[in-house]
């Protein structure tokens, strides 16, 4: 588990090519199976496709507690990097990553987090206590999906 009070991360192996990952892991329309927050999702204003500058809206829910979230891919490289922002152009915006790198016959996926308002008590989500741990968790339960997913 990370030390920092921001940023989190889970890692796993997957017997899978790096491309057929990332193909998943930007299939907007898989992406609710992966997470466990996320419900579904949806491209905004004209996007088609996952590429840098593209945006895109998560539609999730956390218990009773429902919410969306705007999106911008910062980082689109098949077969390697996935990443977006959350929500775009905001100074204290959260940082999605998906790092994949191929070993042996599969690839090792990292998935990770960077999310400033974690560390301000005052707004949301720093009110939540256990947000950063929460995160994390869900990083693991996202990646085990995943392999679920590709793996069979």
């Amino acid at each position: 588990m990370s030390a920092s009070e921001t940023a989190g991360s889970a890692t796993i192996n997957i017997a899978a090519s790096p491309q057929a990952v990332y193909d998943h892991i930007t299939d907007l329309a898989k992406l609710p199976e992966l997470s466990p927050e996320n419900v579904r999702c949806e491209f905004l204003d004209g996007c088609e496709s996952i590429d840098v500058g593209a945006k895109f809206r998560g539609h999730n829910k956390s218990g009773d507690y429902e919410w969306h979230a705007d999106c911008a891919v910062t980082v689109a490289e098949p077969g390697q990097t996935f990443e977006f922002t959350v929500p775009p152009n905001f100074e204290h915006a959260t940082t999605w990553r998906y790092d994949i790198q191929a070993d042996g016959d599969g690839c090792i996926v990292t998935e990770s987090f960077n999310a400033p308002l974690l560390s301000m008590p005052d707004i949301y989500p720093g009110k939540i206590e256990g947000r950063r741990d929460n995160l994390e968790e869900a990083c693991t339960k996202t990646l085990a999906s995943l392999k679920e997913a590709l793996e069979g």
